[in-house]
């Protein structure tokens, strides 16, 4: 085993690892998950804890993509604002499947469901209402 195959198998990331999305997700939900065991409370916010999703997020895109810049600019036109706007953005959406804001999608028809619901007990209560009207107003006559 040469010493390129020994580094490889003692490493369990590296940077072609973290080149897939559920890499860079695995690595950002580890170091939010030990920084929130080792530094933080359990009575604390929810706040802190996704700011910390952020930065980590931020760390493991920013390093990714620094090294594609280093290792060829030309990805990125030579452009210093294209790769600060790809890190930027690439690290909300990291942050944000780290932290299951996927389920957003879900949440929206949730919510259409509820509005649905809301609706029929709405509408039931104005057809009882109704209903009891025509009794009474089939009694008077």
């Amino acid at each position: 085993m040469g010493v390129e195959e020994a580094s490889k198998a003692l490493t369990l990331f590296n940077m072609e690892f973290l080149s897939s999305v559920t890499a860079m997700i695995l690595a950002v939900n580890l170091i939010t998950q030990v920084i929130k065991e080792v530094f933080l409370r359990e009575n604390i916010g929810q706040r802190i804890p996704k700011i910390i999703t952020l930065l980590a997020s931020t760390m493991v895109v920013s390093a990714y993509h620094y090294r594609l810049w280093i290792k060829s600019p030309v990805i990125f036109d030579y452009s210093i604002i294209e790769l600060l706007f790809l890190i930027f953005l690439n690290s909300i959406f990291i942050a944000a499947l780290s932290m299951g804001n996927y389920k957003v999608l879900n949440l929206t028809k949730d919510k259409e469901v509820r509005k649905m619901k809301e609706q029929m007990v709405i509408n039931e209560v104005k057809l009882q209402k109704n209903h009891e009207e025509k009794e009474d107003f089939g009694e008077l006559f």
